[in-house]
């Protein structure tokens, strides 16, 4: 009886030695921006309304660049590549209507378009000059900061979208033109010069616009499945350098076996992959062929995280 024992317990570890193994990997996970809109991968324009106010459409065209450009820096889309139009604004236009916005989406070509209305400009007010300690020049040795209050309003409509949804956003801030003297001018003088200041802080204003448009990114931990095997160790040194397309190649090899259980690791590693990839209707489809070759137990929680990426 006490042989059986132990003959079990040595089958017991075999069959142990023999199953996979699971290996962490950890990333940064680009997740949708704080104002809920996902822009990675798509095309994006910019249009600004104008109106008869030049100043309030010299603004609105200033924040539109700036707001642009920032959209290129963080999806890394190139100079230029996030367009911007102007638009003379019409008194009777509805322009949070999804078929205004499904128009000008149309005539930009792009994925998604953000229309910035025109906006309402306060009062300039110029701050007392304060001295810089390491000036470049005596005319630019004092420094005083003008504050131009302002109201906008912005929508977006993403044709990517399946709500079919126009987006609104808007509120009230200040931007901050920058007055550089000798520290002698009038308070005329330094008026004129904020004033010749403020497309500038336009810009940087519609920059700081773009931080709620920004991907937000997560740390997040990832398991995979792998056997006492060089190609399975291959593709895990792919992996860990995020060569997601290299470790599937191998993957791809690995499932020309009749054992189940290997097979169902190789299509639970592939649907990591294009989950990593961004393909999540086809990283859901082959974890669904390894959970009909053999249910792992990482199985669940793959499916979770591609579910509520769809």
């Amino acid at each position: 009886m006490k042989l059986l024992k132990v003959l079990a317990v040595i089958a017991a570890l075999v069959a142990v030695s023999c199953g996979p193994s699971r290996h962490s990997i950890h990333v940064e996970m680009r997740y949708p921006s704080k104002a809920g809109i996902e822009l990675a991968g798509k095309t994006i324009s910019v249009v600004f309304l104008e109106n008869q106010d030049q100043i309030a459409t010299e603004f609105n065209s200033s924040m539109a660049d700036g707001f642009a450009f920032a959209l290129e820096e963080e999806y890394s889309t190139g100079e230029g590549s996030v367009p911007v139009y102007s638009m003379k604004r019409s008194t009777d236009g509805n322009y949070a209507d999804k078929d205004t916005l499904f128009r000008l989406l149309m005539d930009t070509g792009t994925d998604v378009v953000f229309l910035l209305d025109t906006v309402s400009l306060g009062n300039l007010r110029v701050d007392g000059a304060t001295k810089i300690a390491s000036a470049v020049s005596s005319d630019s040795s004092y420094l005083s900061v003008a504050h131009m209050p302002f109201r906008m309003k912005m929508y977006s409509f993403d044709a990517m979208d399946q709500t079919a949804t126009v987006r609104n956003y808007g509120g009230s801030s200040e931007a901050q033109p920058l007055v550089y003297s000798d520290g002698k001018d009038d308070s005329n003088t330094k008026f004129v010069k904020a004033m010749a200041a403020l497309p500038t802080a336009a810009w940087e204003t519609g920059k700081e616009i773009s931080d709620s448009f920004r991907s937000q990114w997560k740390h997040e931990q990832y398991s995979l499945a792998y056997f006492d095997n060089e190609k399975w160790y291959t593709s895990l040194d792919r992996a860990e350098v995020y060569d997601w397309k290299g470790a599937m190649d191998i993957w791809l090899e690995l499932l020309e076996t009749n054992d189940l259980l290997k097979r169902s690791c190789a299509e639970y590693n592939i649907a990591v992959a294009c989950y990593m990839l961004g393909d999540y209707n086809l990283a859901s489809e082959w974890l669904d062929l390894s959970d009909k070759d053999n249910l792992l137990p990482l199985s669940d929680a793959l499916r979770k995280r591609i579910e509520a990426r769809k």
